[in-house]
């Protein structure tokens, strides 16, 4: 009778260890399951109805059209880190999501006339760019269009080496990409002042390069002061001003009639001279305020060198602006402004 306790654990020990073969076993033919694995098939599917002909390439994005252009090749990142382009933007049933076409944006309803409309500048590479877009964009040559779809796996701005990879670690919406590039530059600082340097020269007459203030900043008096004394230290003052792209259009004044001229007009923002509250003795042009609001650099700089009763025209590169990011919808990245101001009496 001693040794059934003995027998019976036995028994329960050699069932168990099969149960956990067995356990082992099934877990070893069960295939893995990648996070796109289903996104993946049902994208392969979509494709092979919707774009049969489409030719695909690495690492997984498939070409609808390419129209080779004559230009420069593209290449990696590293050597061409900008690419100015005019573009479409689709969702996969075809909603076209962004563009930079005045006229299609009209046409399919998504127009503001607050927005900017014309070629962008993008930055490439890891960290700023979509991975299928860097590499549709790798191959082409200035003058070209491409037309491809990019699966949602391609839809980040990591790198990997495989579509592997990226089906094993990235997870995103399909994207239908129109792009033509229209040119390649690698010294965004230098293309930018440059386009500012032609501005200056062909808008005010004698003005030249020569006339910069500091980099990629230029001032012009276009309306005499009433007195050459300086502000004062923690003075406020008023303004009226219109800032523009240099491509002419307005996105922001604080004057009605030029709200409505150029098509901003809101019946329930309020129009009047803007507060501007001068720095005090410690401080220096950076720490002027627009109400209690902080300026960019440029639009400071530009008061710091007016005096009562002044108009000017200050025009800068994005350096001083808003840089790579823009603002909204109304100023594309890397974009030059123009702003005309003058200091007018209290109200």
């Amino acid at each position: 009778m001693k040794g059934r306790p003995k027998t019976s654990k036995m028994k329960r020990t050699i069932l168990y260890l099969c149960a956990a073969a067995l356990l082992s076993a099934g877990c070893a033919k069960t295939p893995s399951v990648g996070l796109n694995d289903a996104a993946k098939r049902y994208f392969d599917s979509w494709m092979s109805v919707a774009y049969p002909d489409a030719v695909r390439e690495e690492p997984g994005y498939y070409v609808l059209e390419d129209i080779p252009g004559n230009g420069m090749l593209a290449g990696d990142a590293d050597n061409t880190p900008y690419v100015r382009v005019d573009y479409v933007i689709r969702s996969q049933d075809g909603t076209i999501n962004d563009t930079s076409y005045e006229q299609l944006a009209q046409q399919v309803g998504t127009y503001d006339s607050a927005d900017y409309y014309g070629p962008v500048i993008w930055l490439r590479g890891s960290g700023n760019m979509q991975a299928g877009l860097d590499e549709a964009l790798k191959t082409m040559r200035t003058g070209g269009y491409r037309s491809f779809v990019m699966p949602g796996w391609l839809a980040t701005t990591s790198r990997f080496d495989t579509e592997a990879e990226y089906l094993a670690n990235v997870s995103g919406s399909v994207t239908v990409y129109d792009v033509k590039l229209l040119e390649l530059i690698t010294d965004v600082k230098k293309w930018e002042t440059d386009s500012v340097g032609r501005y200056v020269s062909k808008t005010f007459p004698g003005k030249t390069v020569q006339d910069s203030l500091k980099y990629g900043f230029y001032y012009f008096c276009t309306g005499e002061p009433s007195s050459t004394r300086e502000f004062p230290a923690d003075t406020t003052i008023y303004i009226n001003y219109v800032g523009r792209l240099l491509n002419g259009q307005v996105f922001d004044t604080n004057v009605k009639d030029s709200a409505k001229f150029y098509g901003l007009y809101s019946a329930s923002a309020t129009y009047s001279p803007s507060t501007i509250t001068w720095h005090s003795s410690e401080g220096t042009y950076k720490d002027i305020k627009m109400g209690s609001s902080t300026v960019i650099d440029g639009f400071s700089y530009a008061l710091s060198k007016m005096h009562p009763h002044e108009k000017g025209t200050a025009v800068f590169y994005s350096g001083l602006g808003y840089g790579s990011s823009g603002s909204g919808s109304t100023i594309p990245a890397y974009g030059p402004l123009r702003f005309d101001i003058e200091i007018v009496d209290k109200p």
